[in-house]
């Protein structure tokens, strides 16, 4: 499955094929840059899942084999929005 493939079921809302799928093209990416995306797309998942400490992750394995993959821009959105958080309004 191609990577446009995978990000569609994302879409969709099909998470589990979509992490099936991503898993499967990172056991068989044979470069880096094939790595980088399919862990960019396992971080993606895992943030609309709403697990954002494991989508931080799979990004930054990916900005670590591939430092000008689609994983550097998510990394500092997520990072951005992390940092936005105010814990005072959820503590009156």
């Amino acid at each position: 499955m191609q990577k446009s493939d995978i990000e569609k079921l994302i879409i969709a809302g099909e998470t589990e094929l979509a992490e099936k799928e991503g898993l499967l093209m990172l056991d068989t990416a044979t470069s880096d840059r094939e790595k980088a995306d399919a862990l960019f797309l396992l971080g993606r998942l895992a943030w609309k899942r709403g697990d954002k400490a494991a989508a931080i992750s799979r990004y930054n394995e990916a900005v670590a084999l591939d430092a000008d993959s689609e994983a550097a821009i998510a990394l500092e959105q997520a990072l951005n929005i992390m940092d936005f958080f105010n814990k005072d309004l959820y503590n009156p």
